[in-house]
């Protein structure tokens, strides 16, 4: 017989900030949460409701776009090409999620 565990909240979000190499904190303060939700969520003290996850995976989000939106500024100047800051926002913007 098959056992599943239901993976907690805490775990997705690790999982999704380290794919993007996003640290879990700085994803926690642009999604304008306390610090302290951060520690006691990951000192297992409380459990994360589903409105903070999901404020949570967004900044992720948000701040993953950020960077490949840099990444891909920065190998355009390498290469000595034009930067138009528009389509490069257009290319990187984050996914909204509808409610």
């Amino acid at each position: 017989m098959q056992q599943y565990v239901m993976k907690s909240y805490l775990d997705i979000l690790k999982e999704l900030a380290k794919a993007h190499q996003v640290p879990l904190i700085t994803a926690f303060r642009n999604a304008s949460l306390p610090t302290s939700t951060y520690y006691r969520t990951i000192q297992a003290k409380t459990e994360l409701r589903y409105a903070t996850a999901k404020k949570v995976k967004e900044a992720i989000e948000e701040l993953y776009a950020l960077q490949q939106a840099r990444d891909h500024t920065e190998r355009l100047r390498a290469n000595g090409d034009i930067i138009n800051r528009r389509s490069i926002r257009a290319k990187f913007k984050p996914r909204s999620i509808s409610t």
